[in-house]
């Protein structure tokens, strides 16, 4: 069985960032790159980095993502004006 054989994971995250974002709130075009950018700071992956590479505890951990989720969420913004 090859990589292509593979079922697809189902992703729950998209599900939530979508629905986390405002409906309207951004152009079709812009909400797609921001939900694929907050995409990263959602799920195992990014409790992996924040605990194992980076070593920071659950307060910090969960401070760092929300300042990180911000940028992409304000430049998207800023290119809808």
């Amino acid at each position: 069985m090859g990589a292509d054989d593979l079922p697809a994971r189902r992703s729950r995250r998209s599900q939530l960032i979508e629905a986390a974002l405002a409906p309207g709130a951004f152009p079709p075009a812009e909400r797609e790159r921001l939900a694929g950018a907050l995409a990263f700071f959602i799920g195992t992956e990014a409790m992996l980095i924040t605990k194992d590479v980076l070593q920071l505890g659950e307060a910090e951990a969960a401070a760092v993502k929300s300042w990180a989720m911000g940028a992409p969420v304000e430049a998207a913004a800023v290119s809808d004006s």
